[in-house]
């Protein structure tokens, strides 16, 4: 066998009984892992503070404002109230608003003259002898919740938007249209509810109740007898008792 044949035999021989052996078996990659990103706390809206009193809330969460259970001619009226109030308190914030808001006024007069008419006569037909009173107090919460200093940059630039549209509506259109602005004139004052609600919940958390527990013994209930047996009030003998009266809304129905 030449020195050759030799090298390449062994070379051969070395390979065989390598593979025969058991490659051990890597270690599992080390994958680093992160904690979860806690998201930031909330912010407090500019011009929110911890005590500022927030629009009540319903059952499923969304905020009571003036804009609610409205009559066509009262969503009319509403929306009026909320361009009338960007057109006075706007300059400072954009402007852009009392062009549009005149030609409104001028175009539509006489539809909107026969809004506010039916809207009147809704609250006179109460019934309430201080019918009146209670309209005006309405307009006056109206204005109160559309002048909020501190929404008033984002309300302006809804209502800038909006008076480019309300002019090109028809009269009829009126009621669909003006339902629909006025959700979205009041999303800036709802986000800044929900933004102060958030924060304060964040960082003063509300505290449930304390349980009720009794520390009177109630007194015993003395057995019926046979002499007082009639005088026992049952779930059938009882006086039936009288409905209970619904607070009465301020919105005409």
């Amino acid at each position: 066998m030449t020195l050759r044949a030799f090298a390449i035999f062994g070379l051969v021989g070395v390979t065989a009984g390598l593979t025969g052996c058991t490659q051990p078996t890597p270690p599992p990659r080390v994958v680093a892992t992160l904690p979860p990103v806690k998201p930031p706390p909330p912010v407090m809206p500019l011009g929110g503070y911890a005590e500022l009193d927030t629009a009540d809330q319903r059952a499923d969460g969304t905020y009571v404002t003036p804009n609610f259970e409205m009559t066509n001619a009262a969503a009319v009226w509403h929306l009026r109230g909320a361009l009338n109030v960007a057109a006075l308190g706007c300059d400072q914030a954009g402007g852009g608003i009392v062009d549009g808001y005149n030609a409104w006024l001028r175009g539509h007069r006489d539809g909107l003259d026969t809004y506010v008419k039916t809207y009147l006569h809704e609250w006179e037909q109460t019934g309430w002898g201080d019918w009146r009173d209670a309209y005006e107090n309405q307009q006056t919460r109206l204005y109160n919740f559309y002048s909020q200093s501190p929404i008033r940059i984002a309300f302006c630039a809804a209502a800038r938007e909006e008076i480019v549209k309300v002019g090109a509506v028809a009269d009829a259109d009126l009621p669909a249209f003006a339902r629909g602005a006025l959700v979205r004139l009041d999303k800036p004052f709802v986000d800044f509810y929900a933004g102060v609600d958030a924060w304060r919940d964040y960082y003063a958390p509300k505290v449930p109740a304390p349980r009720f527990v009794r520390t009177i013994p109630e007194e015993p209930v003395e057995a019926p007898t046979m002499a007082n047996a009639a005088t026992v009030v049952t779930p059938e003998t009882a006086p039936a008792q009288p409905a209970p009266i619904a607070p009465v809304s301020a919105a005409p129905k």
